[in-house]
């Protein structure tokens, strides 16, 4: 099934800040450095991109 994301990513992603190459939601895991944050490494550049979800109202 094609999702109409990038090739090769299964599942949604998030799209790096430095190169627009997909980082897969499956990769994220959680930060060692800022609490609540979750970070992966992009598929495109190989560098770290970080995510912090938003709080709940």
């Amino acid at each position: 099934m094609d999702t109409g994301g990038p090739p090769g990513v299964d599942g949604p992603w998030l799209l790096c800040p430095w190169c627009a190459g997909p980082v897969p939601l499956t990769h994220l895991v959680a930060s060692d450095d800022e609490p609540g944050a979750q970070v992966a490494v992009c598929t495109g550049c190989g560098r770290r991109v970080s995510f912090l979800p938003p709080t709940e109202p």
